[in-house]
């Protein structure tokens, strides 16, 4: 049944051109969920629910709540993981959105040029020893071309202003992985 889910989830996101976790990075954030025995997690962008459901199948995992602004997508991810009791879908912005708890994880694999905003935001929500992660800081199918149009020109100096805040930061421990299309691993500095 697992099995069988996660690969109706994959395929209809691939089919879909819903963009999922690479294999590589989702396998990353697995396993730092089993190192640092992560309870709660709080994801930013759902898209059909391939890595909610993942990572709610990880041991020590009591609780996903993932956020999706799609309607469309939230509704296709309420269909495949209805009935997974550690997961909450919630329909809403990420910037309209208020926590109700704290989290040992927040994934933000949402809006790629709003990530400094959102990591701000969600500091105050992440557990004294929390992690978050940013997927896509890289974004390599962008920076490695040569003619961009001015809408990737945009989000590429907002990429680089990022990485540069969050190096920094002098309340954060930032961590570059390159993996994937790149990852950074955000900790809070008591």
């Amino acid at each position: 049944m697992t099995n069988n889910l996660l690969q109706k989830i994959k395929v209809t996101s691939q089919t879909d051109a819903i963009p999922i976790l690479r294999n590589n990075t989702l396998d990353l954030i697995i396993k730092k969920i089993g190192e640092q025995k992560i309870r709660n997690i709080l994801e930013i962008g759902t898209a059909y629910g391939y890595s909610a459901y993942k990572m709610s199948l990880c041991k020590s995992v009591h609780k996903v709540v993932t956020l999706e602004k799609n309607p469309n997508n939230w509704t296709i991810a309420k269909h495949f993981l209805n009935n997974v009791n550690k997961i909450e879908l919630i329909n809403t912005d990420a910037f309209l959105y208020t926590p109700h708890d704290i989290f040992d994880l927040i994934l933000l694999d949402g809006p790629k040029s709003h990530q400094e905003e959102l990591v701000k935001k969600y500091l105050d929500y992440l557990s004294p020893n929390g992690l978050i992660i940013v997927d896509n800081i890289y974004l390599k199918k962008i920076t490695t071309k040569t003619n961009l149009n001015k809408n990737q020109q945009k989000l590429v100096v907002k990429l680089t202003n990022f990485k540069r805040w969050l190096i920094d930061n002098k309340t954060i421990q930032v961590e570059f992985i390159d993996v994937d299309d790149g990852v950074a691993f955000i900790n809070k500095i008591s």
